[in-house]
């Protein structure tokens, strides 16, 4: 079944198996491809899955710290969601609700960020503060989980 795994067990897994956190290290250890293109204002990444073959591709209008972001949480996709091609779309439908599949890519991504900071570091620090030391939205607190 393609939508069986927690996304937070995936990603420690994940960091355990390669011994990091990078998501540019894990693109190149997991076989996937990385490109950068302009995708406008609509959305962040399109990550697309043909013939087997992982393709992500970053907006290359974004800063990095959003693309670093954007990248963890295309990896989570391509690990939770096999099979299917998604975007990460800069805006949700008018009520603000997330789906479920962009919530564990979020949930994810948030995992290999807050793995960036040892636990000293981390219990001096807000939700609020990590996010900032990220480089990331307050709105992305919600994803936060120690």
């Amino acid at each position: 079944m393609a939508f069986e795994h927690d996304p937070i067990d995936m990603a420690h897994k994940i960091i355990k198996k390669y011994h990091t956190c990078d998501p540019y290290i894990l693109v190149n250890k997991l076989g996937y491809i990385l490109m950068y293109a302009n995708l406008g204002d609509i959305n962040y990444a399109q990550r697309d899955y043909f013939k087997r073959i992982t393709v992500i591709t970053l907006n290359d209008q974004i800063d990095e710290y959003w693309q670093h972001f954007v990248l963890c949480h295309e990896i989570g996709h391509a690990l939770l969601h096999k099979g299917f091609s998604t975007a990460f779309y800069r805006h949700t439908s008018g009520c603000g609700m997330v789906n479920w599949a962009e919530k564990d890519a979020n949930l994810f991504a948030m995992q290999l960020e807050i793995a960036r900071y040892d636990d000293i570091a981390l219990n001096h620090m807000t939700d609020y503060r990590l996010l900032e030391a990220i480089g990331l939205d307050e709105s992305l607190a919600r994803y936060i989980k120690r």
